[in-house]
């Protein structure tokens, strides 16, 4: 027998992760899918809402690979088996393992771009850091090729 929810609505809770992954902003996660990613993806609560947010707000990669691997175990394990409770729950008439493998898709199709985002961003960070440094030191930051 097949558990039907009223909430969360599977097709707001797919678009909002989207949003988030197009965008490449963690405070765009809404409520919703914030309860949907802790109650069947594997994710803890981080205390809240917006504990959460402030955990991958800078590392959206490792929110990426934390629900593609859910976390070390993996979606094979439950999505191959049609006994696991993905199976036997189901949100506004969608079974749970439907909503799953519809926001795998997602999340696999933004994981380059925001790895990408992500390293430029901490190799702009590690340069913002080494000029604050140099001038807090006294010196200047001269490229090798601007030296001759």
């Amino acid at each position: 027998m097949v558990r039907n929810y009223d909430s969360p609505n599977p097709a707001r809770v797919v678009a909002d992760i989207r949003k988030v992954l197009v965008e490449q902003r963690m405070a765009l996660l809404e409520e919703g899918s914030y309860r949907f990613l802790i109650t069947h993806c594997g994710f803890i609560a981080h205390y809240n809402h917006a504990g959460f947010i402030a955990t991958y707000k800078d590392d959206l990669p490792t929110f990426v690979d934390a629900f593609l691997t859910q976390l070390g175990m993996g979606w094979a394990l439950h999505l191959d088996n049609p006994r696991s409770y993905l199976y036997d729950v189901s949100y506004r008439g969608r079974l749970l393992a439907d909503i799953i493998r519809e926001m795998i898709s997602i999340f696999e199709a933004y994981r380059p771009a925001i790895e990408a985002a992500h390293a430029l961003h901490r190799e702009m960070d590690a340069e913002a850091r080494l000029h604050a440094l140099a001038k807090q030191l006294g010196y200047e930051v001269v490229k090798v090729e601007e030296r001759t």
